[in-house]
Formats: structure tokens, C-alpha cells, sequence
């Protein structure tokens, strides 16, 4: 069990993760707020409430409306007449916003705990599923006001709704994590699938990791840190990439302390700077020795400038090419990277312009943010 003076630490760390993100979870629970007021304006005006508009408008008219005005005609140019929705389509709007009204701006819901012997992956698997029943309801509501919501189509969208399933402005405000864990269950390498957009994650290692568990989630369009200071997750908070960032409980020799910034340069070693490389000695000795000793070489390898032009007396010197081209770089920072598999997995992308599109832009419009993809099938 955890000492006190340990799960405080972890209580500061995490309060300072907290503080670091404020802006990003500040803005998805802003646009959240939003969508519930505006699915509760909705129940409201099209259950018939409204109608009492109309009547207050008529009362202060006078005896002048008596006789004179025509309470339905007069209600549509005060634009409150409106085909009533189904009962079906009234119990989808309530159940959706019972769902946003669910996501209260509180920070503690951003913190995940890994049970020891847990999975890390399938922790925030998880979380995100959970935050993505807000979408999933903003995309109910528009399908209940243009009365195609189909309850074995479209019931999953009443509950929890993977990542994998998110629009792409949907991932571009994606909440974020603070993920605390075990240093001997911090294996990140399956959180591939899921940076994509503009998420970022933070793991708060307790105890020690391996010496670099984050190097093989190093991509172009990737932000990845691993780092002892709290000040530095600042860093990870400006980023306009998804991201990545191992914070650990204690400065130790045997951990790699790195910072790949996509915006620092074209190629890898541009991009990468090395603060710590621990050495072999640094390492010692643990259950997963040779895995110990690939990270420090995958990133020292990834580290490394490439060697000088070769040339020889008489023929024209030969470049290494070093650098990732812009506009390849620039898309792999659209759709992130797959789970160690080297394969990125885009977002859905839509085959026609419908409600659920417009939903989705109407509940991230405070972030200006657009171009929504089509949903897909629920997971299994």
C-alpha cells in the first residue's frame, strides 16, 4: 500500500496537472454547458411551452388583439409555431439532456486511476467512451429534431461512445486526461490509437517506469514528453498536436528525461532534445531487462543527428536525407498515431452532409471549429 508521504506527492502532482490543463478542460466543458442549455431551451419550445409566448404577447395587446388578431397566425410571425415533436422524439431530447447536464465542470472527472495489475489502455479507453456520451447525445438531439432517431440505429449514441467513433472537431476539443498509475503498469505504447485531434494526456508514473516508456509513441505530428518538473506540462498544454506526457513521482537516474516537439523541427533529432539519456549502468537490472534496454536505444537512435554528406575527391557530395517532408508531417498531425503498429488511424470521414453533422459544429461553435465525419457502428 502506498505511504502517505507518496499519495501526497501524487495529490500535488495531480492538482498541478490540473491547473496546467485548465484551459483545455475550461473549454470542452464550456461548449458542453452550452449544448445543455440549448437542448433545454429545445424541450421546452417544442413540447409546447412556448405557446405561452404567444398568449403573454396577446394579453399586453389589449382589447386591441380581441376579434382583431389571430392567436395561430400571430404566434408563427413570432416564430414560436412549430409541428410539436413525437413523444419518442421528447424522450430522446430528455435523455440527452439529462446526459449534459450530467458533465458539471468538475476537474476531478479529467483523473483516471489505474487499479494496480491494471491496464492502462483500456483505462482510457474507457474515460474517453464516458466523455463521449456528451457527443453522442448532441448527435441524438439533432437526429430527435429531424425525426429520423431510430432507437436500434441510434440508441448507442444514448450511451457511451469510444474514440473511435468521434467526429474529427469532435477529437479536435477533446477532453483531457490526467492518468494516474503504477510505475510497473505504465506501459503507454497501446495509447497509440487514441492520440489523434488535439488530445493530451498526462500519466502520473508512481514509482519507477522503465527508462523510457513513451519513446515508441514518438511520431511526427506527436507531442511526447517524459519529465519530473510539473512546470514543464505547460508545454504539453500550448501544444496544437496531440500529446503525450509521462510525468514521474521522483527525479531518478534511470528514467529518460525528453521533450519531441513537432513544431521544432523537420527531422526526428530536430525535433527531439534530450535532457537525460540514462546509461546501462543507470538502467540496472529489473523482470523486463531487454525491454529496458531497447527504449534507451530506440531513442538514442532517434536522438542522433545523421552522419555528414559523404563525398570523395571528384564527385559531388551526397546528402542523408534526414527530414520528413511538411505536408507528410502535417497530416500525420491530423490523424495521430496507431497503437504501436506504425499505422495511423484516421477519423471517420462523412459521405454526405446531414443533421448529425450540424449538430456536431453547433455544440463545438465556440471553439470554431468544423468539418465533422460521419459516425460509425457501435463498438462490440
Amino acid at each position: 500500500m502506498p505511504s502517505e508521504a507518496v499519495m501526497d506527492r501524487t495529490t500535488d502532482l495531480t492538482g498541478r496537472a490540473l491547473d496546467s490543463l485548465k484551459g483545455r478542460i475550461d473549454a470542452f466543458h464550456a461548449a458542453v454547458a452550452a449544448a445543455e442549455r440549448e437542448v433545454a431551451a429545445e424541450v421546452l419550445r417544442r413540447t409546447g411551452e412556448e405557446d405561452v409566448k404567444g398568449e403573454q404577447a396577446l394579453i399586453e395587446l389589449g382589447p386591441f388583439a380581441v376579434g382583431r388578431i389571430d392567436p395561430d397566425r400571430f404566434a408563427q410571425l413570432l416564430g414560436v409555431a412549430e409541428a410539436p415533436l413525437t413523444s419518442e422524439a421528447v424522450d430522446v431530447l430528455s435523455r440527452a439532456n439529462s446526459i449534459l447536464t450530467g458533465f458539471r465542470a468538475e476537474p476531478e472527472r479529467h483523473v483516471v486511476d489505474v487499479e494496480p495489475g491494471g491496464d492502462l489502455r483500456d483505462a482510457v479507453k474507457a474515460a474517453l467512451a464516458d466523455f463521449g456520451r456528451a457527443y453522442g447525445a448532441a448527435r441524438a438531439v439533432e437526429l430527435a429534431r429531424a425525426g429520423t432517431f431510430d432507437e436500434v440505429a441510434h440508441g448507442h449514441l444514448l450511451g457511451p461512445l469510444p474514440f473511435r467513433l468521434w467526429h474529427r472537431a469532435e477529437r479536435q476539443l477533446a477532453p483531457p486526461l490526467i492518468v494516474r498509475v503504477r510505475g510497473e503498469d505504465c506501459l503507454p505504447v497501446g495509447l497509440g490509437e487514441f492520440l489523434d485531434g488535439n488530445l493530451v494526456l498526462v500519466l502520473i508514473a508512481g514509482g519507477p517506469t522503465t527508462p523510457a516508456p513513451l519513446s515508441r509513441l514518438i511520431t511526427p505530428g506527436t507531442f511526447v514528453m517524459q519529465t519530473a518538473d510539473p512546470e514543464s506540462l505547460s508545454r504539453l498544454a500550448e501544444t496544437e498536436h496531440p500529446g503525450v506526457a509521462i510525468l514521474f513521482d521522483e527525479d531518478r537516474p534511470g528514467q529518460a528525461h525528453f521533450v519531441h516537439d513537432p513544431d521544432a523541427g523537420e527531422a526526428t533529432w530536430g525535433r527531439l532534445t534530450v535532457d537525460r539519456m540514462p546509461s546501462e549502468a543507470e538502467v540496472g537490472r529489473g523482470r523486463r531487462v531487454p525491454m529496458w534496454v531497447e527504449e534507451v536505444e530506440h531513442l538514442r537512435a532517434l536522438a542522433e543527428a545523421p552522419p555528414a554528406p559523404v563525398s570523395t575527391p571528384g564527385t559531388p557530395s551526397v546528402a542523408v536525407p534526414d527530414a520528413v517532408p511538411q505536408e507528410r508531417r502535417a497530416a500525420a498531425t491530423k490523424v495521430g498515431a496507431a497503437g504501436g503498429s506504425g499505422v495511423a488511424e484516421t477519423s471517420p470521414e462523412p459521405t454526405s452532409v446531414d443533421p448529425v453533422d450540424r449538430l456536431a459544429a453547433w455544440l463545438l461553435s465556440q471553439a470554431d471549429l468544423d468539418g465533422p465525419a460521419a459516425s460509425g457502428a457501435p463498438e462490440e
